[in-house]
């Protein structure tokens, strides 16, 4: 009898390594990158309420793919902050998840350290300053060099820096777009820019009604501009939730 059991003990556990052996074959990895304009404080406080931990779980679920419970995956997560400044460091952050708990060679964090650094990101928005401009240019196209993922940027889409100012003279039309784009190459960014597959901008719009106009003008200058120029695939939402 007790041969039985610990051949059966010993059937189970080879059930279990092989399982853990080829649960994971294929582990599916989304690079995502969140960008949120702090240059007022109207838009840091509509920044954390759109990401606030219910809503960014469910960006990232769908980011995955991911419709019933989390299988097998990582998720490589950089959160910065657009700024006056060309400078980007940002704060990153890794998740990995099988049906195991783990995944072999990778950072393993739980879901709720994963959300609680999350929060805490958006927590450091509180210590940023009221600052004059915004340059969203160089920030985003740094970004979107480090990355060959998603970047999701929260923003009223709004550019006034030293080299263009929607505010006054938005472009409207492709000669003008092309205008202020050279322009903010040549003041931001005098190295050529990589070129990337499978990489996706998604603006999460945040605005004023009293600016919709010059925001329905920049809309359209960050999409002409960001395919035109970089290939990529540029879309535009009110919300996390209309995704």
């Amino acid at each position: 009898m007790k041969k039985q059991i610990i051949v059966f003990i010993l059937a189970i556990s080879t059930m279990v390594f092989i399982s853990c052996e080829t649960e994971c074959e294929k582990v599916t990895t989304k690079n995502i990158t969140v960008l949120i304009d702090a240059t007022d404080s109207l838009l840091i406080s509509k920044a954390k309420h759109e990401l606030r931990k219910e809503n960014f779980e469910q960006l990232i679920n769908q980011e995955l793919g991911i419709k019933e419970d989390p299988k097998c995956f990582t998720v490589n997560y950089d959160f910065g902050i657009i700024s006056t400044q060309s400078y980007y460091n940002p704060t990153s952050t890794a998740l990995s998840h099988t049906n195991w708990g783990q995944a072999r060679n990778k950072l393993v964090i739980g879901w709720r350290d994963f959300y609680a650094s999350h929060e805490e990101n958006l927590k450091s928005l509180d210590s940023i300053g009221i600052m004059e401009s915004t340059s969203l240019f160089p920030t985003l196209i740094k970004a979107i060099n480090k990355t060959e993922g998603t970047v999701i940027v929260v923003s009223d889409l709004i550019e006034n820096n030293p080299a263009v100012n929607f505010y006054k003279n938005p472009p409207t039309t492709p000669e003008q777009m092309d205008k202020a784009y050279d322009k903010m190459v040549n003041y931001y960014l005098p190295d050529i820019l990589n070129q990337k597959d499978k990489r996706e901008v998604i603006f999460i719009v945040m605005s004023e009604p009293k600016n919709d106009a010059v925001v329905h003008k920049a809309r359209a200058f960050w999409k002409y501009t960001l395919e035109q120029n970089l290939g990529l695939s540029v879309s535009f939402a009110d919300g996390i939730s209309t995704l």
